[in-house]
């Protein structure tokens, strides 16, 4: 069997990196500081989502009746940020399986890639 190797940081140390999951990839269009827009619901099996936003947005993850607001966190334009959904893929209540958004001013998209 072959070992997998992964990238390693300054001090020689692994850095674990999640691969994307094929065919995984939203986009969600037309974000405005009025409505919040919610992402579908994530594939079986993802840990952590890449989030970029074509300007500044605020989100929340959660099931699939979260909705976000103004006073969630910050998502900067064109910064991707890597967030983890939850610690047990198997737990509703542990478990993130949605991310909603709303634009801070301008009407924005957002591109959300899963990984496992």
């Amino acid at each position: 069997m072959a070992t997998a190797k992964q990238p390693r940081d300054a001090a020689g140390a692994a850095i674990p990196v999640l691969r994307f999951r094929g065919g995984s990839a939203q986009k969600l269009t037309s974000i405005t500081s009025s409505t919040a827009q919610r992402s579908g619901i994530f594939g079986t099996g993802t840990q952590v989502i890449t989030v970029t936003a074509t300007t500044p947005m605020y989100f929340r993850t959660g099931d699939s009746s979260v909705t976000a607001e103004a006073t969630d966190h910050y998502i900067p334009s064109g910064v991707p940020l890597d967030m983890a959904l939850g610690t047990d893929i198997s737990s509703t209540v542990d478990y993130h399986t949605h991310i909603s958004v709303i634009a801070v001013s301008d009407t924005g998209t957002v591109y959300i890639s899963e990984r496992e």
